[in-house]
């Protein structure tokens, strides 16, 4: 199958994994020398800075569907990837009003357990029932899926019952071919920026939106059972932020956390981090976890998924912990601090696990996916 000609839609470009993902994949497909559109809804966003002049990015405005429908009918890409839920169902729509010779081939990159979806409304299962409906419908109508876990996969066919659609389980983009020199510029957080010999102690990182799914709640009272002086800073920004800080100064640990909001290049954070924790409730496979590992930064996680369960190796690469325990995660983070201090840490094998994810490979083998598709009618 040809695929010389590939969109990306992401409508709402917000701070997120996705919006990451997509910029990053753009860059790959038009390295690949494939003519590459992002189809976004804050064009101006900071992902999109730099960006090769190849790429050609496009503002959606007004209808989802409306804006899909013209663009697909105008420019009739090879493929259409859809990143977030609304945008998948939008393009299904969208494709489906279109004649047969303007048809397009759709594809869901699904980042997270879709599942996950029913926590906000267990009480109501009826809303689970018809939001399971919706999917299924709309799913059945792709002509393939790429997962970042084989967790997300299992859900989608086990959950939704999409057995039809072909499902491809993809390391993402997350890893740039620069990332050393993105990793070695300046750092403006001042207890990153000290040498490792100059600080009173060790600094822990984590990244992520400030929202409730990312559970720092539970980090920040882990934080605060640490028997040691260290300092937090957590990297995101999110309506969750005053709540968070809030919580710092009850458990009286706001001179040792910082908040410094969205970061574009967290690359010189991570680099000069002795620890990345992650707390969350639920992941498909974080990006941060992934940055960590490639640039040899000891990481501690949350259970929350099969995907960091995946990555981590059971638990080989680092330790994980119950979702919302903080007496676990201050444990684990104390451990992992103790063997860093000890110089019992691996770090080339951190390094090594994130190899799938850099930019060439992982585009590469979503064009290989897409290839396949050929048998597919659009």
């Amino acid at each position: 199958m040809r695929m010389h000609r590939i969109a990306l839609m992401a409508s709402d470009f917000e701070d997120g994994g996705v919006e990451r993902n997509f910029t990053n994949l753009a860059r790959g497909f038009a390295r690949l020398d494939v003519e590459t559109w992002l189809l976004v809804g804050n064009p101006d966003h900071a992902y999109l800075r730099d960006l090769d002049p190849a790429i050609r990015v496009l503002s959606v405005r007004g209808s989802r569907a409306d804006c899909l429908r013209e663009f697909m009918a105008r420019e009739r890409p090879d493929a259409l990837i859809t990143g977030k839920l609304r945008d998948d169902l939008a393009a299904v729509e969208a494709r489906d009003d279109l004649p047969a010779e303007n048809r397009v081939r759709l594809i869901a990159a699904v980042g997270t357990l879709m599942s996950g979806r029913f926590a906000a409304h267990l009480w109501n299962p009826f809303k689970t029932l018809r939001e399971t409906r919706r999917i299924r419908a709309g799913y059945r109508r792709l002509n393939g899926i790429t997962a970042v876990s084989q967790a997300v996969a299992d859900d989608l066919r086990q959950v939704f019952g999409v057995r039809e659609v072909p499902i491809a389980v993809l390391a993402n983009p997350i890893i740039p071919d620069d990332l050393d020199g993105l990793a070695a510029l300046p750092c403006t957080q001042p207890w990153l920026a000290a040498s490792s010999a100059d600080r009173s102690g060790p600094v822990i990182v984590a990244l992520g939106g400030l929202r409730q799914v990312k559970d720092f709640a539970t980090l920040l009272h882990a934080f605060a059972r640490l028997q040691r002086h260290a300092r937090l800073v957590i990297i995101g920004e999110g309506k969750e932020r005053p709540a968070l800080a809030a919580l710092a100064r009850r458990l009286g640990i706001q001179d040792r956390v910082d908040l410094p909001g969205f970061v574009a290049n967290p690359f010189p954070w991570l680099a000069r981090a002795d620890l990345l924790a992650l707390s969350s409730r639920r992941e498909g496979l974080p990006n941060a976890l992934v940055e960590a590992l490639a640039l040899g930064i000891p990481v501690v996680a949350t259970d929350c998924t099969g995907g960091v369960r995946e990555l981590l190796q059971d638990g080989q690469l680092g330790p994980l912990v119950p979702v919302g325990d903080p007496a676990a995660l201050a444990d684990a983070m104390t451990l992992t601090l103790d063997r860093l201090a000890a110089g019992d840490l691996n770090r080339d094998r951190l390094r090594q696990a994130a190899e799938p994810y850099r930019l060439i490979p992982a585009a590469r083998a979503y064009l290989n996916f897409f290839r396949s598709l050929a048998g597919t009618p659009a």
